[in-house]
């Protein structure tokens, strides 16, 4: 099952997309772009311009401003699909959020070039910040015996009882 979920689509390109969160970078996200040309033109100078909000920011190359798009670092002939990562750095992790963006790129074929443009929403979920890690069920139920239970194979069950039941315990209602 894919994680990738879908971001935006046209006749000329599909946009999906994975949020993964940094284990280097408890601030950051990384989105995982993938862009598939459904066309039958090259697609070339692309470029993904992601509106800032008061929680996310995209990082950008050294001397951008916010206004400026981020280059996708590769061109796209008929048929193909790349992915592209771009790293947010998230001021809350408590707050949803979503974060208006634009593919702008220029189809070319025979008969000539246009510009074109793709809008799309990224949505940032509480959990798009959780980190996935393996879980082994041997490994965690021999790590909770052994320590919960360190002399497991010394404990007996302690012998049943004779006494008669005292006044107290028969009147109880549980």
């Amino acid at each position: 099952e894919s994680s990738y979920s879908l971001l935006a689509e046209n006749s000329y390109v599909k946009m999906t997309c994975d949020i993964r969160g940094s284990l280097q970078e408890d601030s950051q996200v990384t989105v995982a772009i993938v862009l598939e040309n459904r066309s039958s033109s090259i697609l070339k100078g692309m470029e993904l311009s992601v509106l800032d909000s008061l929680n996310a920011r995209m990082a950008r190359p050294q001397g951008s401003s916010v206004h400026d798009g981020v280059p996708v670092p590769f061109q796209l002939p008929p048929g193909v699909s790349n992915e592209a990562q771009y790293v947010f750095t998230i001021q809350s992790i408590v707050m949803a959020q979503k974060l208006k963006g634009t593919l702008s790129f220029i189809a070319k074929n025979d008969e000539g070039a246009t510009h074109e443009k793709l809008d799309f929403r990224l949505h940032f979920s509480c959990s798009s910040y959780l980190i996935t890690t393996p879980c082994y069920r041997i490994f965690w139920r021999r790590s909770v015996f052994t320590t919960i239970f360190p002399l497991w194979s010394e404990w007996t069950p302690a012998p049943p009882c004779t006494a008669a039941p005292s006044r107290a315990t028969m009147s109880a209602s549980w």
